[in-house]
């Protein structure tokens, strides 16, 4: 669950980004287009996946319970 936090955000930027950039080439179908923003997010979220194996404590730290005795 902690990776799904992080991996749409990931998914949502590249996909923006991806959509922004063709939108200045009318000479790609919009199919085409609807394929490249795809592939990109699945890609970006493939290699975020990668990144974050088991580092994912380390990006979101869980708090640390202080003992008052």
């Amino acid at each position: 669950m902690k990776k799904i936090k992080w991996l749409v955000p990931i998914m949502v930027v590249s996909a923006v980004l991806s959509v922004l950039v063709l939108r200045d080439h009318p000479d790609v179908t919009f199919q085409n287009k609807v394929l490249i923003t795809i592939g990109a997010s699945l890609l970006s979220a493939l290699i975020g996946f990668i990144l974050l194996k088991e580092d994912i404590d380390k990006v979101d730290p869980k708090p640390k319970e202080e003992r008052n005795s």
